[in-house]
């Protein structure tokens, strides 16, 4: 029961220390998850409403490399607030895709 309780108040940091995470990779794990969560609807694409998110540039221009809790992606993606992404009637991303976010911002969010 008590390990019920701990999954239940999961955080979106990764329980496994970083140095024993598996590397993610811009192109492969975070650029994917990226255009399809943030890219639909005229939100992030080609002709996004406020910004771009679809190049590295676009991207790594929203964090604080090696610092996720400072950064504006990691943020918003974890938000229970008005401003979390994306936004209602999208489904906001899992706990596993938000982890993945987080450990390549943590990885020093390279463009490999």
């Amino acid at each position: 029961m008590l390990f019920a309780g701990i999954l239940s108040h999961c955080t979106h940091d990764p329980l496994t220390p970083l140095e024993e995470a598996p590397v993610m990779s811009f192109k492969d794990d975070v650029q994917p998850l990226i255009i399809s969560n943030c890219t639909q609807a005229g939100c992030h694409g080609l002709n996004g409403r406020e910004f771009q998110l679809i190049t590295y540039d676009d991207i790594v221009a929203k964090v604080s490399a090696g610092k996720p809790h400072s950064s504006k992606l990691y943020k918003v993606i974890t938000a229970n607030a008005l401003g979390a992404m994306p936004p209602k009637p999208n489904p906001h991303m899992t706990d596993t895709e938000i982890k993945t976010i987080y450990l390549w911002i943590a990885q020093g969010a390279t463009n490999n």
